[in-house]
């Protein structure tokens, strides 16, 4: 049983470079995350603020859902799920 993890390009030097993180399902996205940056520790800064929230420019989703829009870090995680973090971009 396993869930995968997206990882884009800026966020990729804190996984040695991988683009997708296999780990072992686990029960929702905030646990999924905390696996996550328990193998990846720098990844973990990226992620959350200094109350273990996602920071606000962090989109996330499960299976191309936003989880914002589902039961947010609670929302249930199942073996086979994608789970992909989305930094937001600014530009002009």
């Amino acid at each position: 049983m396993s869930t995968k993890i997206k990882i884009p390009t800026p966020l990729r030097r804190h996984t040695n470079g991988l683009s997708t993180i296999e780990i072992a399902a686990n029960e929702n996205v905030r646990d999924t995350l905390c696996t996550l940056t328990a193998q990846y520790p720098t990844i973990g800064e990226r992620l959350f603020d200094s109350r273990g929230q996602v920071k606000s420019h962090i989109n996330i989703f499960l299976n191309n859902e936003d989880i914002r829009f589902l039961n947010g870090l609670e929302t249930n995680v199942q073996d086979g799920d994608t789970v992909a973090l989305l930094p937001a971009l600014a530009g002009g």
